[in-house]
């Protein structure tokens, strides 16, 4: 992360890939996230559509750091 300081966003969950096992999530800017079954603090197999999942991340890199999930 190189000078980059982590920060975090709340995204709802739009879509999932069960042959890639990676939940796509949303954030309000439009961008749309990777979580996947080796992001840290979720388990992306209890994650459902709709749900409103926090994530960690930084302006350089597009990938997810940690995750976790707000509303059921």
């Amino acid at each position: 992360m190189s000078g980059e300081l982590p920060f975090f966003i709340e995204g709802k969950v739009v879509d999932f890939s069960m042959e890639h096992n990676i939940a796509y999530v949303k954030v309000p800017n439009g961008n749309v996230y990777h979580v996947r079954s080796t992001t840290p603090g979720i388990d992306v197999n209890k994650i459902v559509k709709g749900q409103i999942i926090r994530l960690e991340i930084t302006n350089m890199l597009t990938r997810v750091l940690s995750a976790s999930i707000i509303e059921k």
